[in-house]
């Protein structure tokens, strides 16, 4: 009877140890990740950039596309209107100028889009002309121009302000010189004038007519120069010419006959070129 129990015994324990055994077997293992290595990168997120800023288009104004004006905002850094030459010459190109505008029909868009109008060069020359004559110093003009007028200079050389300033004339047989006769204190004496016509169609007036090329300057407007000679002075753009089809050149007129000649010869010199306008 012991013997029988003993052998069940045994059969007890061996069934128990079965179904241990099956027991772990059924266990579900979970691997773990192991660490990298020292020579095993890691991999990192990639970052994303940041957003650009976009550049919106600058929009370039008419002055700065292509009439070579440049208007001056700062007060202290226009010229002093100094002029070194005849009231007179200036008041008749003055008149000219007016008479100019006063007829003219079409005028470039570059120039009307930044306010040089026939109309508004009318009121500029008349303004101007009040201002000039009753003015009593050059600093009493300055500050009357600095007040009433928008200045604006001629960008010139590799946008440097500096212009070439040269002379030009005729000799009284030339082609584009016209004679005129009329009877002056003696009857039997002819007062014989020579005139040169420029592209406005006018008389043309020593040193207070200039040559410049009309697609790049206001024909017609009102000018002031300042030269390297020391000279300053006020000059009307009444001509064109082949030898001015430049942003940085201008040819003064200085009359008819041998003298004009010999005077446009010497004159070449540099200098600085501004345009005014009513405000």
């Amino acid at each position: 009877m012991k013997l029988k129990n003993n052998i069940l015994n045994s059969l007890l324990a061996v069934a128990f140890l079965i179904m241990i055994f099956q027991a772990g077997c059924a266990i579900t293992t979970v691997k773990e990740t192991p660490l990298p290595t020292e020579t095993e990168e890691v991999a990192k997120p990639v970052p994303i950039p940041p957003t650009e800023a976009v550049e919106k288009p600058v929009t370039l104004t008419p002055m700065e596309v292509g009439v070579n004006l440049s208007e001056i905002t700062d007060p202290n850094q226009i010229p002093d209107f100094k002029d070194d030459y005849d009231k007179t010459s200036l008041l008749y190109a003055i008149d000219n100028s007016r008479k100019y505008f006063e007829k003219v029909e079409p005028y470039p868009e570059s120039f009307e889009s930044i306010g040089f109008t026939p109309e508004k060069q009318i009121d500029t020359l008349s303004l101007f002309r009040d201002g000039y004559v009753s003015s009593k110093s050059p600093q009493e003009l300055t500050d009357f121009i600095a007040k009433n007028f928008r200045v604006f200079q001629v960008t010139g050389k590799e946008n440097g302000g500096e212009v070439n300033f040269t002379g030009y004339g005729f000799p009284v047989s030339d082609k584009n010189v016209t004679h005129s006769t009329s009877l002056a204190y003696d009857w039997k004496d002819d007062w014989k004038t020579s005139v040169y016509f420029g592209a406005i169609g006018l008389p043309a007036t020593p040193m207070r007519s200039m040559a410049t090329g009309e697609d790049f300057f206001p024909l017609g407007g009102l000018a002031f120069a300042v030269v390297e000679t020391g000279k300053s002075f006020f000059t009307l753009t009444h001509d064109s010419r082949s030898t001015t089809k430049t942003t940085d050149r201008a040819e003064i007129f200085l009359g008819i006959g041998e003298e004009a000649l010999k005077k446009a010869e010497d004159f070449n010199t540099s200098g600085k070129l501004y345009y005014l306008l009513k405000r």
